[in-house]
């Protein structure tokens, strides 16, 4: 639904002292310390450990040599996401405007919860792998 001039009421009539929640403090991506970031054109990706062999034995002279089977352990897959989020506003509500460029500054405050969105994600897998081992350590 497209934001209208009803939403903004305020913005449109002379005297408004300030408009504030738009800029805040920038903070950083704290989520790029703890992961290493990877490209995937794909809906997921996924890594299959490979566990080897057990330690090799000394063969005694004449004895035969020993084979060992192998194959795969247990595989890690990583699910990609989309997170999206966008806003319409009437041509109206653009007109309209007297305060400031309307689309300024809802794109600051998109780009805002986008970046809110990463870092919660981010510190969400962090708590959910936190329990995770907690919960093993206490069984």
């Amino acid at each position: 639904m497209a934001i209208s001039r009803a939403q903004l009421l305020k913005e449109l009539v002379p005297g408004l002292h300030a408009i504030f929640g738009t800029e805040y403090n920038r903070y950083e991506n704290e989520a790029a310390v703890l992961f290493e970031e990877e490209k995937s054109n794909r809906a997921f990706e996924e890594e299959v450990l490979f566990p080897g062999f057990g330690e090799a034995s000394v063969k005694f002279e004449g004895a035969p040599i020993s084979y060992e089977d192998t194959g795969e352990g247990w595989t890690a897959r990583y699910t990609n996401e989309t997170v999206a989020m966008a806003f319409a506003i009437t041509e109206e509500a653009m007109e309209d405007n007297l305060y400031d460029k309307l689309s300024t500054r809802l794109t600051k405050a998109l780009a805002r919860s986008m970046a809110a969105a990463k870092q919660t994600k981010g510190a969400a897998s962090i708590t959910e792998h936190s329990t995770l081992v907690i919960q093993a350590e206490m069984a």
